[in-house]
């Protein structure tokens, strides 16, 4: 049966990590709000230039001139690029939407299930009064590790989550580097006379890393804010804003002239770059996950033994 220590330990780690989801509630509905704007903006950018294409495909004035200066095929070969580009940056944005407004749900969800969490408190605290002798050394610290170990377990919680993130991330990078890489294997072949099978080998490889770029691109966001979560005391130096402009460099790159080798090449790089990163991020990570195990074990050995004792 749980003693009044024991149950005021489990009500104080509730009441931590209630508040550490809110935290986590509030950013993630400034994102919302981000990802909204970015998607309207986006969404009038594609109105536009599909209307460019139009125009070119259709009789207007801007078809007829360029058709005059007989670079119409040209033209209207790079409005069509530029749509294609806009259109997977507004698709991934609205799968980044729709992935941040279910954990919106869900954190919710987990936050109302709190409810009443501090009038347990209250109670446990009277209950816990009646029982022992304020003021002594003993129960001091019993209180100290009480108090101690809720903010570790709960710090903990928050590493481990950032490390689970930060693996299905790795995950999900490890797959668009071995399609690159594929892709850049392919267009050695190409550039060296491999004919159809090879270009259609190398676009095949761009298109299986472009169907796992919005799965990453996701994964990042939330490695992000896991890491937002563990905060400054982890000493990781690393720009992690910088990764979630991933996405726009992958489209940009790839899309502006994807037969170009360079591009794969660069698209590679960054992705190898990224996961060189993450895979330090999760190193310090891990140590301190280890380092606050060993330091919650300590304290339970030492409350266990001031009870005995007692």
């Amino acid at each position: 049966m749980p003693t009044v220590n024991d149950r005021l330990l489990e009500i104080k780690y509730k009441i931590n990590e209630r508040e550490r989801l809110k935290g986590l509630l509030y950013r993630l509905v400034d994102i919302q709000k981000e990802l909204e704007a970015k998607k309207l903006n986006l969404g009038q950018q594609l109105k536009k230039e599909e209307f460019d294409v139009e125009k070119l495909q259709g009789i207007s004035i801007t078809g007829f001139l360029h058709m005059l200066k007989g670079d119409r095929e040209e033209r209207l070969e790079k409005e069509k690029s530029e749509v294609l580009t806009v259109k997977l940056k507004y698709d991934s944005v609205c799968t980044e939407l729709e992935e941040t407004s279910k954990q919106i749900w869900q954190t919710s969800t987990v936050i109302s299930g709190y409810q009443g969490i501090d009038k347990e408190y209250e109670e446990v605290i009277k209950e816990k009064e009646k029982y022992m002798t304020s003021g002594t050394p003993e129960s001091s610290r019993i209180n100290e590790i009480i108090e101690e170990q809720a903010g570790l377990k709960s710090r903990q919680k928050e590493v481990d989550e950032a490390l689970y993130a930060g693996d299905r991330l790795l995950n999900s990078l490890d797959k668009v580097s071995e399609s690159l890489q594929s892709a850049h294997n392919w267009g050695v072949w190409d550039m060296f006379g491999g004919g159809f099978l090879s270009t259609a080998a190398k676009h095949s490889s761009i298109d299986e890393a472009k169907k796992e770029i919005d799965n990453t691109q996701s994964l990042l966001r939330r490695f992000h804010n896991e890491l937002r979560d563990v905060g400054g005391e982890v000493e990781i130096k690393i720009e992690i804003g910088s990764f979630l402009t991933f996405a726009d460099y992958f489209f940009d790159g790839l899309f502006a002239d994807s037969a170009v080798q360079g591009r794969i090449d660069d698209a590679q790089y960054k992705v190898k770059d990224t996961i060189s990163t993450v895979k330090t991020v999760l190193l310090k990570l891990k140590e301190e996950s280890d380092y606050m195990k060993r330091k919650i074990d300590r304290l339970e050995k030492e409350r266990l033994e001031i009870v005995e004792k007692a």
